[in-house]
C-alpha cells in the first residue's frame, strides 16, 4: 500500500465518532426501557463493587440512575396477628372481703365492653365442702341475696343482707352471653366473725353463771354446816 492521503485520518477520526455515538444511544435506550432514567451528565468517579453485586473493580464514567421506590405508600403495611372477636370482660372486686355477723355484703361485677341486655348472671358460692348457686337470672335462691346494680348498664352486683360464718366462701361471678360465651369474674372470697359485742355479751353472762352457781353452792355448804352445828346443840341442852 502507498503512504496515507491526507483524508485518510480525517475519515477514521469520522468513523470512530459515530461508533461511539451508536453505542451510546444503545445503552440509553436499553436504561429507558428498563424503568430507569438516564440523567443527563456524566462524572467521573472511581465504582466500588456493591455487598450485593459481584463483579471486579472498574474505573471509570459512572451513569447516575434514578431507581423507582418499591416502598412507597400505595403498598399496604403487613399486619401481625389476628384482633379478637369480642374484647367483653368481667371485672369483679374487691379479692378479699371481710365482714361481722349481721353485716350486709356487697359483690361487685361489672360487665366491660359486652352488651348487658343480651346477658344472663349467675353467682355461686364456693365452699370449703360444696358448691352452690346463689342467683341465677332472676331467681334467688338464698331469700337474704339480691342483684343491687343497674343491670341496663351492665352492673350486676349482688348484695347478701344479714351474713354469717355459715356464708363464709369464694363469690363469684358468671355471665352468659346469648351467643353461648361465658365469662366469669376472678371470685370474691368472704370472711365472716363474730360481732364482739355480742361475744363479750356471751362470755359475760356466762361469768355470771358461774359465779351465781359457786356462790349458791357456797351457801348450801354453809347451811348444812350450822344445820349440823345446831342439832348437836340442841341434843346437848335436851341431856
Amino acid at each position: 500500500m502507498g503512504p496515507l492521503s491526507p483524508s485518510r485520518p480525517a475519515q477514521a477520526l469520522t468513523h470512530l465518532l459515530l461508533t461511539v455515538l451508536a453505542a451510546g444511544g444503545l445503552v440509553s435506550l436499553s436504561l429507558v426501557c428498563d424503568g430507569a432514567t438516564v440523567v443527563s451528565h456524566i462524572t467521573p468517579v472511581n465504582v466500588t463493587p456493591d455487598s450485593m453485586t459481584a463483579g471486579p473493580v472498574t474505573e471509570g464514567p459512572m451513569i447516575l440512575l434514578s431507581i423507582p421506590d418499591t416502598n412507597g405508600t400505595d403498598v399496604p403495611p403487613a399486619v401481625s396477628g389476628e384482633e379478637e372477636k369480642d374484647g367483653s370482660v368481667v371485672e369483679q372486686h374487691p379479692p378479699k372481703e371481710k365482714a361481722v355477723e349481721g353485716e350486709d355484703v356487697t359483690f361487685s361485677c361489672l360487665l366491660k365492653g359486652g352488651d348487658p341486655h343480651r346477658v344472663v348472671v349467675e353467682w355461686v358460692l364456693k365452699g370449703p365442702e360444696s358448691e352452690h348457686t346463689v342467683i341465677r337470672g332472676n331467681n334467688s335462691l338464698n331469700d337474704r341475696a339480691f342483684l343491687s346494680g343497674d343491670l341496663h348498664g351492665g352492673d350486676f352486683s349482688m348484695m347478701l343482707r344479714n351474713v354469717s360464718v355459715a356464708d363464709s366462701g369464694d363469690y363469684v361471678c358468671i355471665l352468659y352471653a346469648s351467643d353461648g360465651q361465658k365469662l366469669q369474674g376472678s371470685g370474691t372470697k368472704l370472711s365472716i366473725r363474730k360481732d364482739q359485742g355480742l361475744q363479750a355479751l356471751e362470755e359475760s353472762v356466762g361469768t355470771i353463771i358461774g359465779v351465781t352457781v359457786a356462790a349458791v353452792g357456797v351457801a348450801i355448804g354453809l347451811v348444812a354446816l350450822l344445820f349440823t352445828q345446831f342439832r348437836e346443840k340442841l341434843n346437848c341442852l335436851q341431856k
